[in-house]
């Protein structure tokens, strides 16, 4: 008698219950890894976009320095601008006028652990774009005063050869400019914002009315000068040779050796609460930049003879004189030169800056901001500034680039 068929049933019953189980263990596996994969991903996103911020930050700060300290200055940047606990090292390259910023990061995950995904891979760049500040097409001579009557005044035996140069006057006043004779003015353009100037008895060549000048060329570009203590206060320099230090000089100095020579180490002189009187002597210095904290001046008299020179780079690159923004309008006077060569950027907007009695002037690069200026039987050989200023690493307009 053959066996019963009810065995092989039982058998195929059993089977399907462990199908069962092993799928219902699949579906919770993949339910796990579905909700695991979600979690995971946000705080992907969620670092990533705290990744890109830190960078784009970083490319923005980094471009406004010097080339050679950009990568130094995003770095810092980036980690400043992390959250805490989250911690990465970028890298960056430059060049002219862009930064990049690049950073791979290895966000560890959760339960995409349990499928052997132990992290995942972020990476983050940005690059910051911006616009060389050349002020090479610019005017080399700016008189800012709006109004003023006589805010150019060219007097006899001014004589200036500037045939790359533009100056430009702001003023509208009755009359912008006098031109006397005797003078003699060889720019390239003379553009007066004013329809009222006054030529007496001499030409002026290449004059413009009524002619629309361009805001401060340099204002954008000067640096800020953080105010610390004096390192010298007052003092009276009368040996036949002074060699000057950067620093800040409060208080009241005087040049009183007509012979002597004055030489001055690279750097910053801040100059404060009071000013400097030079009585003739010669003054040299290459890399040197003097700043007036206050109305504060340096007032050159008698014989004067200043070869002068401003950085090339950092921070105060092109700035040879320049000024706390925002002054009261005071004087600043030029006397006497025998042989100036200064070469860099005067920038005093709240100054009226007289040049008189032979004061005479030759430089290679040398542009000026002044509120009104005046000439005096003065002899200049101009070319204007063609770099740029030092600060933001010398770049305008800057952005990200998208």
């Amino acid at each position: 008698m053959s066996a019963p068929l009810v065995t092989p049933l039982r058998r195929d019953v059993s089977h399907r219950g462990g199908n069962t189980t092993f799928a219902f263990a699949l579906s919770l596996m993949a339910m796990a890894g579905s909700v695991g994969g979600a979690i995971d991903l946000n705080n992907y996103y969620s670092v990533k976009a705290k990744l890109q911020d830190a960078m784009d930050a970083s490319v923005l700060g980094g471009l406004r320095q010097e080339t050679s300290q950009r990568s130094t200055v995003a770095t810092r940047i980036f980690a400043s601008n992390l959250p805490e606990g989250l911690s990465a090292t970028p890298g960056y390259t430059t060049d002219k006028t862009t930064l990049t910023g690049t950073v791979a990061y290895n966000n560890r995950t959760g339960l995409l652990g349990l499928f052997g995904i132990s992290s995942l891979t972020i990476n983050v760049t940005a690059t910051a774009v911006g616009t060389a500040a050349s002020q090479s097409s610019g005017p080399c001579i700016q008189v800012l005063d709006p109004s003023g009557s006589q805010a150019l005044l060219v007097n006899s035996g001014a004589k200036i050869t500037a045939p790359n140069c533009e100056i430009q006057v702001r003023s509208k006043g009755s009359p912008a400019a006098i031109f006397n004779s005797g003078s003699s003015l060889n720019f390239k353009k003379v553009c007066i914002e004013g329809s009222n100037v006054i030529r007496n008895s001499t030409a002026v060549d290449r004059l413009s009315l009524s002619c629309p000048t361009v805001a401060d060329q340099w204002a954008a570009l000067i640096p800020t000068v953080a105010s610390t203590t004096c390192t010298v206060s007052n003092g009276n320099c009368n040996t036949s040779s002074v060699s000057l230090s950067p620093g800040v000089y409060c208080g009241w100095f005087n040049f009183n050796n007509s012979s002597a020579t004055v030489s001055f180490a690279p750097g910053l002189y801040v100059i404060r609460s009071g000013g400097w009187n030079v009585n003739g002597g010669t003054w040299t210095g290459k890399g040197v930049t003097f700043y007036f904290e206050d109305t504060t001046k340096i007032q050159f008299n008698s014989g004067i003879s200043a070869d002068l020179t401003a950085p090339d780079t950092g921070t105060y690159k092109n700035l040879l004189f320049f000024e706390r923004p925002g002054l009261s309008n005071t004087d600043f006077i030029f006397n006497s030169a025998v042989a100036n060569h200064m070469d860099g950027v005067i920038w005093l907007p709240s100054r009226n800056v007289t040049f008189n009695a032979q004061s005479k002037m030759s430089s290679d690069k040398l542009s000026m901001v002044m509120n009104r200026l005046i000439l005096n039987n003065t002899t200049w050989n101009l070319e204007p500034v063609t770099g740029s200023s030092g600060t933001g690493g010398a770049l305008t307009n800057i952005r990200l680039l998208k």
